[in-house]
């Protein structure tokens, strides 16, 4: 084989590749056409380009007007529908406006119960335990109470020995013969609410022919005392 004779894959006998293999011109080209034929053409390209740009801006300035536009109709109709419950809910305010007038009323009528209950007493109840620790034999009468009221104060004691307290119970007895006073005393302190019982006087008196023992007594009263039925309870407040 001569040494110009072509190998396969149209290279040279000795291997090395010739341009036209490469894809080279077989001759040498010239570019022919004026500069301002290759500047229309270079400018028509930059113009397509343009157009294309341009094309997504206006695809985006689209998208963001349909977005706009959706917000603002989501925006009013919120708006719409806020402004119905504003209407509903003072529709309903004007059908209980009275609610807090008759809720002051209430409270008012509340507080007046409980000021003017504030010193209740249940009497019965100490009537009765008073009487449970009478010594047997003697008689009580003129039992009265001095206590204070929802508008004046508390009954202080003259005595500087007797316990405080808010009032107290006087009263009187008759025997005919003289009890354990000391005793009787010391069971009148141990009902609840009592204290400082003492008896003032203790002396023979005669009653149509009847010699007797008259006594005065006085116990003085805790603020435990009061029933306190009519508190205001964390309900009610």
């Amino acid at each position: 084989m001569s040494p110009r004779t072509k190998g396969t894959a149209g290279f040279p006998a000795g291997g090395r590749p010739s341009l036209a293999a490469l894809g080279a011109p077989l001759q040498p080209q010239v570019n022919l056409l004026p500069p301002e034929i290759r500047s229309r053409r270079a400018l028509g390209r930059a113009k397509v380009g343009l157009a294309f740009v341009l094309a997504g801006v206006i695809l985006l300035v689209a998208l963001g007007y349909v977005y706009a536009s959706l917000t603002e109709n989501r925006a009013a109709n919120e708006l719409a529908a806020a402004e119905d419950e504003v209407r509903a809910l003072q529709a309903q305010q004007s059908r209980y406006s009275e609610v807090p007038q008759v809720k002051g009323q209430i409270a008012a009528a509340r507080q007046a119960r409980e000021l003017s209950m504030s010193t209740e007493v249940l009497w019965p109840d100490y009537i009765r335990a008073i009487q449970a620790v009478t010594p047997e034999g003697v008689s009580l009468s003129q039992l009265s109470t001095e206590m204070p009221s929802p508008t004046v104060g508390m009954s202080l004691s003259t005595s500087p020995l007797d316990a405080a307290g808010v009032g107290a119970i006087t009263f009187n007895g008759t025997s005919r013969t003289l009890p354990d006073l000391a005793g009787w005393m010391d069971a009148l302190d141990a009902i609840p609410g009592f204290a400082s019982a003492t008896y003032t006087t203790a002396e023979l008196t005669d009653e149509e022919g009847v010699v007797v023992y008259q006594i005065a007594a006085a116990v003085r009263l805790e603020e435990s005392v009061f029933a306190s039925r009519f508190l205001a309870t964390d309900e009610e407040e």
